[in-house]
């Protein structure tokens, strides 16, 4: 066992009854947003988090015929959710905005949100051919300008990792049934790593964080999968966040 003062707890540790389906962090709060779902009960819900101190904001609060809206994006501690303009397309209609209690500030069923900006949400009405741009308030939806030519797009502070084939290509050794690609990514003086390795017909993936040669955390984030999984972990706002126990749980380190 790794001791207290090398060892990286975890800043946000949080368990799902559906399957994590989306992850959205806010770009100036440290707010992450989740979307889980539910197959067999047609159930979408959503949750969000300071991942900094782990506070619960919200948890698994649902809207009406939840399974056709899904997350978007997170800014200004609010969460906007989207619908479908059908079954048969992924293009987005429909906005809701979530306040940090999960409770509907504002909504808006005929308008699609396109992106953030420093001057507001910029959306789209979808069902206009050609693209043209309104831009609205993002605490009360109301409209600020229509038509919109030109705004600047929040920048969203998201790192991934790179993908290593072969091992001994990394600065720090790993076991000899390492199997597949490997996440890596070098942050803080830190080493990352995300593999898997081989256990006879399954894998174990695993996650691995050191600093000067010193192992900082090891953990197996999945276990017994008979395919490797490709997702591995991102940074954002110096925080690793990562997904254990068969996608129902996630995991933030500040790294």
């Amino acid at each position: 066992m790794l001791s207290d003062s090398k060892y990286i707890k975890p800043s946000l540790n949080e368990k799902f009854e559906g399957i994590i389906w989306k992850i959205e962090i806010d770009d100036k709060f440290p707010v992450v947003a989740i979307e889980s779902r539910q197959a067999d009960r047609h159930n979408t819900s959503f949750s969000a988090f300071n991942f900094e101190t782990g506070e619960c904001l919200f948890k698994e609060i649902t809207v009406e015929d939840s399974w056709k809206w899904s997350l978007d994006r997170v800014s200004n501690n609010l969460v906007f959710i989207h619908s479908y303009l059908s079954e048969e397309t992924p293009e987005h209609q429909g906005i809701i905005a979530l306040d940090q209690r999960g409770t509907i500030k504002w909504q808006q069923h005929n308008k699609a949100l396109h992106t953030i900006a420093e001057e507001g949400l910029i959306i789209t009405d979808p069902k206009v051919q050609g693209k043209w741009f309104d831009i609205l308030n993002a605490e009360n939806g109301v409209l600020l300008k229509s038509f919109a030519s030109n705004y600047t797009p929040v920048p969203r502070d998201i790192i991934v990792p790179d993908f290593i084939y072969d091992k001994a290509l990394l600065p720090i050794p790993l076991p000899e049934n390492t199997i597949g690609e490997i996440a890596f990514k070098a942050h803080n003086n830190k080493i990352i790593a995300c593999y898997h390795v081989a256990n006879g017909n399954s894998f174990t993936q695993k996650l691995l964080i050191s600093q000067k040669d010193e192992l900082l955390l090891e953990d197996n984030l999945a276990h017994n999968i008979l395919k490797r999984n490709p997702e591995a972990f991102f940074i954002s706002h110096n925080h690793l966040f990562c997904i254990r126990d068969e996608k129902r749980e996630i995991v933030s380190y500040l790294v």
